[in-house]
This record gives structure tokens, sequence and C-alpha cells, in this order.
């Protein structure tokens, strides 16, 4: 896969978005599971012997009513956080831009990055999809003053193509930032 456009803000991709729905729905799951095991409770006839008898399809309903509710909810927020998670390489500087209510925008120029790394779980072998790190120069604080570098960006999932060209793309400028640099110090020098 050829690395992203310059000019517009792109998405995630297709697999991120179903892996964030994996990882989020898991609460739903659980709902699921028990409204099931109240189903066959009813349907078994367990509650007729005890004080949950007159209750017990109110349980069920409200048990399925629930999961519908989480589940419905969980899959609109995630889809809100995979669509608003935008990034974009421009003439200087990688763009990440996210969030739902309190959106940010992360400027990576190109000449701080010092380092872009795939990260890949057993998990997300099985996906497709690897985490792309992007080690920047630490900023010197009263905390940590020998701060060498720290993850600026990070890409929660991509497919591995695509992490790998933009890896590829974002070292080549990276490069290409460097040796301007050296060659602009040197015509002043001159």
């Amino acid at each position: 896969m050829d690395a992203p456009e310059t000019t517009d803000y792109q998405k995630l991709g297709k697999r991120t978005l179903w892996l964030m729905m994996s990882e989020q729905l898991a609460p739903s799951v659980i709902i699921f599971l028990a409204a099931a095991f109240l189903t066959v409770a009813q349907l078994s006839g367990v509650f007729a012997k005890t004080m949950l008898a007159s209750w017990g399809i109110y349980l069920v309903i409200g048990a399925w009513l629930i999961m519908i509710f989480v589940f419905l909810v969980t899959f609109f927020v995630t889809y809100l956080v995979y669509d608003n998670y935008l990034f974009m390489l421009d003439e200087y500087a990688l763009k990440i831009r996210r969030g739902i209510i309190g959106k940010e925008e992360i400027a990576i120029p190109y000449r701080q990055i010092q380092d872009v790394d795939i990260e890949q779980s057993i998990g997300d072998r099985m996906w497709g999809v690897a985490r792309l790190v992007i080690l920047t120069a630490g900023r010197e604080d009263e905390k940590n003053p020998d701060a060498g570098t720290e993850s600026e960006g990070i890409f929660p999932a991509l497919a591995r193509d695509l992490a790998e060209s933009l890896q590829a793309e974002l070292l080549k400028r990276t490069n290409i930032q460097e040796v301007s640099e050296e060659k602009e110090e040197g015509a002043a020098a001159a």
C-alpha cells in the first residue's frame, strides 16, 4: 500500500474499526450471556419455585433491553472515536487529529522524529494490524531532565501494510529533513 496523500486527513482503516469494535463490545457479550442465562432459566421454569416467579419475565426482558442499549451505545461511541481519529502527512509534519468532545490536534515535525517503531501483539498479528509508535526528541523538564525520547504519536492499530508504508515514508521524510538542515548549516558557515 502506498503512503497516504499529503493533502487530506486519512482514517485509520476498516481493520482498525473492526478491532476497536471487538475490543469495546466485551460488556455487551457479558450482558448477552446473562440475558441468555435468564431466558433459559425462565423457559425451564427455574423461577417458578422462587420469589422471582412473578418477576422472571421482566428480568428477561430487562436484561435483553439493557444488552441492546449497551451494544448500541458502545457501537455508536466506538464508531465516533474511529471516525474522529485522523492523520495527515503534510510538507513539514505528521498531523494527528483525534477526540469526540475534547478535540486535539498534534503536529509532529519530521525534524523531531527520532524513530518509528511497529509493534504487534499476537492478537494484532491475527487481525493483520500493527501499532505505529513515533518516538520524538524528549523535552527537558524539572521532573526528568535526562529525558531522551518520548512517544508522542501512537496509532492504536493500522493495517500492517499501511503501518509499514507510513513508517517508511516518515523515516524517509525525517532523513530528507536532516539532510536539508545540514546543507543549510554548511551554506551559512561559508
